[in-house]
């Protein structure tokens, strides 16, 4: 289609229309478009809807409790032993701190000079464990710590203690008397020195002195009853001549009978002066010599011994606790509350299992002590200078250990924290314990009794009692039908219970009974 039009010049243009048909196109597909939209909507809109409305029997179907289970548990055939379970505590019967001192006065100081042993180590009989200001420290086996010097003629049960001690080290003491420290234990002592490579002390100079003053006495003797004893032989008749003088030479009296007797006199004066200072001298020997300072040695009931601590470095000073030592194996005490210690006596079986590592050990248990509110532990014993308080308490507290060695000291582990006691049972083990079981809090089993055969068992939650006291189980076969099966009770032990079918009924090992819903 045209359109004519007049132009101002008076001559006609033609002028042409736009196509119509691509318009109508668009918004028919704009139209199609929007439908789509719409019906998305409205689907959506359902779906939402129908997620929140629910018919009266799918909501009752939602909110019904789960169908009815059984928890069902089997038959047995077992031992069952009544036992009582607690926590025990392991630790070192005794415990050593070893204090240095100064064996001389010539020492002033103390430093740390040498260390033998580290923490961990086995202290053995005879072992170097340190030095210190150069001089030894060693352990020897003995029941009584080292109280005094033990020096050549002393004599004592602390004598007999360092005799045995060096011929178990294969330095016999000869012929002295046992408690008696006379030239074999002297030799004896210097052989365990030299061994240990240090310098053998000595009594000093002041015996050494005495025994010097002493031989001379003796010597002088000696040489008065030789020279008596010559001129007798020789038929002397006269006196010693007095001394003489330049106006006077000495003139020798006339021979005679009163000559002959003073001879005889003095000899036999001198005689007895010289046995007096031979006495004298052996006396000084028997005092001087060889020495065990109390300073060197320390004197341990068990040996090897434990190293637990080394306080100190070589050159740092040695003041208060240097080593620590621990002798004699690990004691175990049971911590049971009152309702637990009923019926346990000694003589029961008991079992030691350490959770961290699975250790297990056997034991017995040996004494049940009476209710306290102290923790088991240990002595401690110091040894050397800062001697411990009476008791073998250490200064400022009651001698115990536990405390530094893995939290084996504090509030009983059966008892919270301000109860009144706890009763301690001392379990004595079938051999002797871990050393790494130290300080450990471990489970412990005590089984009072145990049946003399196996017996049918079903768990303690498996008894039923009705209303006219009769004890029943609740047998479930493989189809899940149910009988009651009456039964009487017999032992029951960590959580089982012996039963016995009455009335003629059947419970074999194997069943299985209904334990809970």
């Amino acid at each position: 289609m045209t359109t004519t039009t007049m132009t101002a010049g008076g001559a006609d243009d033609e002028v042409a229309d736009p196509p119509a048909g691509p318009s109508r196109g668009a918004r028919r597909r704009r139209v199609l478009v929007g439908v789509a939209v719409a019906a998305a909507l409205v689907a959506v809109g359902g779906l939402g809807a129908a997620a929140f409305v629910k018919s009266p029997a799918e909501r009752a179907a939602r909110t019904a409790p789960p169908p009815e289970s059984l928890l069902t548990a089997p038959v047995v055939s077992q031992v069952l032993t009544r036992s009582v379970t607690a926590r025990a505590v392991v630790y070192p019967p005794a415990q050593y701190d070893v204090v240095p001192s100064a064996a001389s006065p010539e020492i002033t100081r103390l430093f740390v000079s040498k260390l033998g042993v580290r923490t961990g180590d086995t202290a053995a009989a005879g072992r170097l464990l340190a030095e210190v200001s150069g001089q030894p420290l060693f352990a020897l086996p003995g029941p009584v710590p080292a109280y005094r010097d033990v020096k050549p003629g002393a004599t004592g049960p602390d004598v007999a203690e360092l005799q045995d001690a060096l011929s178990g080290l294969g330095h016999p003491i000869g012929d002295d008397d046992k408690g008696t420290f006379g030239p074999g234990t002297a030799a004896a002592v210097t052989a365990f020195y030299r061994g240990l490579g240090y310098p053998v002390p000595t009594t000093g100079a002041t015996t050494q002195q005495a025994v010097d003053t002493a031989q001379k006495a003796v010597d002088a003797d000696r040489r008065t009853v030789d020279g008596l004893t010559a001129r007798k032989r020789a038929g002397a008749t006269q006196a010693p001549a007095p001394a003489a003088t330049p106006a006077t030479p000495a003139t020798p009296p006339a021979p005679g009978p009163d000559i002959d007797v003073d001879i005889d006199q003095q000899l036999a004066a001198a005689r007895k002066q010289l046995a007096a200072d031979q006495v004298a001298l052996e006396k000084a020997r028997a005092v001087n010599g060889p020495m065990v300072p109390a300073a060197h040695v320390l004197f341990l009931p068990v040996l090897p011994a434990a190293v637990t601590a080394v306080n100190g470095s070589v050159g740092s000073p040695a003041a208060g606790t240097l080593l620590s030592l621990t002798s004699g194996g690990l004691d175990v005490t049971g911590q049971l509350t009152p309702g637990q210690a009923a019926g346990v006596k000694p003589g029961m079986a008991a079992e030691i299992l350490a959770e961290d590592t699975g250790t297990t050990v056997s034991g017995t248990v040996t004494e049940v002590g009476a209710p306290t509110t102290t923790p088991p532990a240990g002595r401690v014993i110091t040894l050397g200078g800062g001697a411990a308080a009476p008791g073998g308490a250490p200064p400022g507290g009651p001698g115990t250990v536990g405390g530094a060695t893995g939290g084996a000291a504090g509030a009983p582990p059966n008892n919270a924290a301000g109860t009144p006691s706890y009763v301690p049972v001392t379990i004595t083990p079938s051999g002797p314990l871990p050393p790494a079981l130290n300080g450990k809090n471990v489970r412990l089993t005590i089984r009072r009794d145990a049946a003399s055969a196996p017996v049918t068992a079903v768990p303690v939650a498996a008894v039923s009692t009705d209303a006219a006291g009769r004890t029943s189980v609740t047998r479930v076969d493989a189809a899940g039908s149910r009988t009651a099966v009456p039964v009487n009770t017999g032992v029951s032990a960590d959580g089982m219970v012996a039963v016995t079918p009455a009335d003629g009924a059947g419970l074999r090992p194997g069943d299985r009974v209904v334990v809970g819903k």
